[in-house]
């Protein structure tokens, strides 16, 4: 055997012993140092908070949104059925009927909603127009910045009448 292939031999076994010798040392492929204890508990205790209030304010805005969505479908369809009539006042009653409807329909409860249907231009190619108001009781959000509960939540829709219809 060659001498320097000999003393190559023992370098890489010796490496290798103490490599075995360091694996069964009680903190093996852990390292812990004395001022890092309790750590993740205090990040866990840190976080959490922030990561309920993102979630909260994530839920808020989609109560909101839920709202405005569902206060925009109602006067379109107070509008729309409002153009299916063949006179002013049942364009009203039809528009008013329509929107509370719509509100029921999906589940949104108003603790006021007011329903205005404009119908002066109750002619041919003429226009029909709905505004629904809605003040949306969000009381169970009131902890979080939105004040009284309340919120007010306006749209407006406009369906034009069609050119060659008979009104009467």
């Amino acid at each position: 055997m060659n001498p320097t292939a000999k003393s190559t031999l023992k370098l890489v076994t010796s490496s290798a012993h103490s490599h075995h010798v360091h694996d069964h040392s009680p903190d093996r492929g852990l390292n812990h140092r004395r001022g890092e204890r309790g750590s993740m508990s205090l990040e866990l205790v840190i976080l959490t908070p922030a990561l309920v209030a993102a979630l909260m304010v994530i839920a808020m805005g989609a109560r909101f949104v839920d709202a405005r969505e569902d206060t925009s479908s109602a006067a379109f369809a107070a509008a729309r059925a409002a153009s299916l009539t063949t006179n002013q006042e049942a364009a009203v009653a039809a528009g008013r009927t329509a929107a509370r409807q719509s509100m029921s329909d999906r589940g949104q409860s108003c603790t006021s909603l007011a329903v205005t249907i404009d119908a002066h231009d109750f002619i041919p190619g003429g226009t029909i127009r709905a505004t629904v108001t809605c003040v949306a009781d969000l009381s169970d959000l009131s902890g979080f910045g939105i004040g009284s509960g309340h919120k007010t939540f306006t749209a407006t829709a406009a369906v034009p009448l069609e050119q060659h219809r008979d009104f009467s």
